[in-house]
């Protein structure tokens, strides 16, 4: 019996045997099928996306439009003795503090791409997906992360338009496309990216 390839589905907690999986003719390699979280994957080749309303705590600088905002009272902490530390910890006033949670957006969790021009196909039917729902409203984040140990996707998705919450990831990428940007030596980042509103349009129209 010849190998099998097996992947887990993150977004349905599920297996998936792709040896077993008919493929339907109405199927396009590199198209996409924007997942609800109860959907499991139908093909390899394939942009896995879902619509999340989690209101996952995110840091770094989102726009507006992206978090909602909320302010919150940390309680004063007394002088104590830290064991771990071995040292006297000073006590600390009560505070004001605040937390970025993600509004409503599409989450892309896998991106296969096995021809050229499938997966800026297969995320721009995202976008358009996120821009035709309400909740939305064109919010789409993606995680970048490096998946063969040698490349990072981030430089594919900050050509499309996507960016870090990090004005030092941004700056690098920016530097890396103005120097031409060649897939061989994008930077090694890694981390949640969002689409920003400008850029809806730019990112269509790539």
């Amino acid at each position: 019996m010849g190998k099998v390839n097996l992947i887990k589905n993150i977004v349905s907690n599920k297996v998936v045997n792709f040896a077993e999986i008919k493929p339907s003719a109405k199927q396009v390699p590199g198209t996409v099928k924007v997942m609800e979280p109860q959907d499991s994957f139908k093909r390899a080749c394939e942009c896995v996306a879902h619509f999340d309303d989690s209101k996952t705590t995110v840091f770094g600088e989102f726009p507006k439009d992206y978090v909602d905002v909320e302010e919150f009272m940390v309680e004063a902490e007394p002088e104590h003795y830290s064991r771990l530390l071995k040292k006297l910890i000073p006590a600390k006033p009560a505070h004001m503090m605040t937390s970025q949670t993600l509004k409503p957006s599409y989450y892309i969790s896998h991106l296969f791409s096995h021809g050229k021009g499938q997966g800026t196909e297969a995320v721009k039917s995202v976008v358009t997906k996120s821009l035709n729902d309400t909740r939305t409203q064109g919010r789409v984040t993606i995680q970048s992360d490096i998946i063969d140990g040698k490349t990072s996707p981030s430089g594919f998705y900050y050509k499309l338009g996507f960016r870090f919450a990090n004005k030092d990831y941004n700056r690098i990428m920016q530097e890396w496309l103005e120097q031409g940007g060649k897939k061989e030596n994008a930077p090694l980042l890694t981390g949640l990216m969002y689409l920003p509103k400008e850029n809806i349009h730019h990112c269509l129209n790539y």
